[in-house]
């Protein structure tokens, strides 16, 4: 059996103008690439998302927080896609992933969630170099980043710097509970660790874009995998 990924929906408008809950088909290919089973998480609330502020959604019942225990009670690993809001109910499932050490990882806005966790009313700052950092095309080389070779993420690549694509306008300005093992040279953070975990990745470009054609991205989701499918076996051999 694949190891099942779950995937943290997004909120949108469909060319109707209908609020959607989505994920992106690059994440949902990346994920069976590398095999996986790809799962979307769907938030239990009867909120409109897309139109609702993150400040003014109500807190989860707790039904609606059995119902999310319930989705991932299903998974071996948690992949946070990027998105323009942070919910809530996304920091819920973290929440409940990082308690059963599910891998994580968490990409462009999941990598900023990653590195804010546990920070209370945290703030992004505008990029410094929008020219470098917001590319239109996903796929598109925008820049490179400088790795820690004391890190998790060097252990995986081998590479100390490695070109990246970029699509984003926001960074993070800190982190508390993280390790910043990877920097643009114009010092935007771009890649975190969760300290003391397993496997908890956030990077700040978007592997699933390029992982038909580059190497990096290969072996980031690789590894991902890897761990994923050993939380399979562990949850397999234990029932």
């Amino acid at each position: 059996m694949r190891p099942v990924i779950g995937i943290l929906t997004r909120s949108g408008l469909n060319e109707n103008g209908r609020p959607i809950e989505y994920c992106m088909e690059s994440t949902r290919r990346a994920i069976i690439r590398s095999g996986g089973l790809p799962l979307m998480l769907t938030p239990p609330q009867d909120i409109d998302y897309f139109t609702t502020k993150s400040s003014e959604a109500p807190d989860l019942t707790l039904m609606e927080q059995e119902m999310i225990l319930y989705q991932i009670e299903l998974l071996d690993g948690l992949f946070i896609p990027g998105g323009d809001k942070i919910t809530k109910y996304d920091y819920y499932v973290i929440n409940f992933c990082l308690k059963r050490n599910i891998p994580i990882l968490g990409v462009c806005l999941g990598m900023q969630m990653i590195a804010n966790y546990k920070i209370d009313n945290f703030k992004l700052l505008d990029v410094p170099n929008k020219e470098v950092h917001f590319k239109e095309d996903y796929k598109e080389q925008a820049h490179s980043v400088v790795i820690d070779k004391n890190s998790l993420l060097y252990q995986i690549l081998g590479k100390e710097e490695i070109m990246v694509n970029s699509h984003h306008l926001r960074c993070v300005d800190y982190t508390k509970e993280c390790n910043v093992i990877a920097k643009s040279t114009d010092g935007v953070i771009e890649a975190v660790e969760l300290k003391n975990y397993d496997f908890c990745l956030g990077v700040q470009w978007h592997p699933e874009v390029t992982i038909s054609d580059d190497i990096n991205s290969k072996k980031i989701f690789a590894y991902f995998l890897k761990k994923a499918e050993s939380r399979n076996k562990e949850k397999s051999f234990n029932k």
